[in-house]
C-alpha cells in the first residue's frame, strides 16, 4: 500500500512532535503529501456556533464565540510554522487545517473527504489504558476510521530496523503484510510475521489439527521463501495463543519498532467495535502500531 496522502491529527501536546516527526518519516519514505489538523473542541456549543440559539445571555455568548475564534487564530499560527519548517527542511508538500466541532468526528470526516491513505495519530500516557475508556478521541478514530491508521506510541518513528507483522491468511492481513514489505523494502528493515495458533476447535480430532497446523507452517514457509527472493529478510513464528496476546508476546520477544496489523472493514462503521484483536494490540503495545485497512 502507498500513503501519498497522510492526514496528521496534531493537539499541541507533549506526544505531538512524536506524532509529527513519525508521520514526516513515512512521508519522506512515500514521498507523501502531509496535511496537518487541529480540532478547537467546543463542549459547550456541539453545533456550528451560527446555527444555535445562544443559551447563556448574549453578551456571554458573544465572549465564549470570540475565545473560540482566538484559539482557532492561535493553533492557525502554530500550524503554519510546523508546516513551514516541514517544508523548508525536508521539502515536502504541507498543508494545515484547523476546525471546530468533536475532535473524532472531524478528524475523520476531514480523512475521509480528503481520501487520504494514512491517519496518524498519538496515544497520551491516560489513553488505552488497561480499562476501555469510552468516549476517548483516539480510539474512536482507530474504530471507526475507514483508512490506515498509525498509532503512535513510545518513541517515534525515526528509524525502523525491525518490523513485526501480524498474520492469519486473511486478505486483511496479507494487506498488511504487503505493506509491512513496502516499508521494509525502503529502510532495509527485516520482518517477523507472527502467527497465532488458537484452533481448540479441532484440538480434540488430532490428525485433523496436525493436518492444519502443517498446511500452515508450509504457507508461511512460502512466504518467507518468497519474501527473501524480493530481498527482505523474513521469519516467522507460530504461538499458541489468541491473536492479540500472540502478537503483544511476539513484541517483547522481537522488540520490534514497529507493529503492523490488518483490520477489517465493517459495514456499521458508525458503531463501536470495542475489544477487536486491533484495538486489543494498540492498546498494549509499547512501540507505534500500523492498522492497514484494505479500501
Amino acid at each position: 500500500m502507498q500513503f501519498k496522502k497522510i492526514l496528521v491529527g496534531v493537539d499541541f501536546s507533549e506526544d505531538s512532535k512524536k506524532v509529527i516527526n513519525s508521520a514526516v518519516f513515512l512521508a519522506r519514505l512515500f514521498n507523501s503529501e502531509l496535511k496537518l489538523i487541529h480540532v478547537v473542541e467546543n463542549l459547550i456549543f456541539p453545533a456550528a456556533l451560527d446555527d444555535i440559539e445562544p443559551i447563556v445571555d448574549p453578551e456571554e455568548f458573544a465572549r465564549i464565540v470570540k475565545t473560540v475564534e482566538e484559539i482557532v487564530e492561535k493553533a492557525s499560527q502554530e500550524l503554519e510554522k510546523i508546516a513551514e519548517e516541514i517544508k523548508e527542511k525536508e521539502g515536502l508538500k504541507v498543508k494545515f487545517l484547523v476546525k471546530t466541532g468533536d475532535i473524532a468526528e472531524e478528524i475523520l470526516e476531514t480523512c475521509e473527504s480528503g481520501n487520504f491513505d494514512l491517519l496518524v495519530i498519538g496515544a497520551h500516557k491516560e489513553t488505552f489504558t488497561g480499562s476501555l475508556l469510552l468516549g476517548n478521541e483516539a480510539e474512536k478514530i482507530v474504530n471507526k476510521a475507514r483508512s490506515s491508521v498509525l498509532v503512535v506510541k513510545g518513541k517515534p518513528l525515526t528509524q525502523i530496523n525491525k518490523i513485526l507483522c501480524g498474520y492469519d491468511f486473511l486478505p486483511n492481513s496479507i494487506e498488511a503484510f504487503e505493506t509491512a514489505k513496502e516499508i521494509a523494502k525502503k529502510v532495509g528493515a527485516e520482518i517477523d510475521i507472527v502467527h497465532a495458533d488458537n484452533e481448540e476447535i479441532f484440538a480434540h480430532i488430532a490428525h485433523i489439527y496436525e493436518s492444519v497446523f502443517n498446511k500452515k507452517v508450509q504457507m508461511l514457509k512460502q512466504l518467507k521463501e518468497n519474501t527473501e527472493k524480493e530481498g527482505i529478510k523474513v521469519d516467522f513464528e507460530i504461538i499458541k495463543a489468541s491473536p492479540d496476546k500472540a502478537i503483544l508476546e511476539a513484541i517483547k520477544d522481537f522488540n520490534p519498532d514497529m507493529v503492523v496489523v490488518g483490520k477489517r472493514q465493517r459495514k456499521d462503521i458508525k458503531r463501536f467495535f470495542l475489544g477487536t484483536i486491533a484495538m486489543k494490540v494498540v492498546k498494549g503495545s509499547p512501540v507505534p502500531v500500523l492498522i492497514v485497512r484494505r479500501r
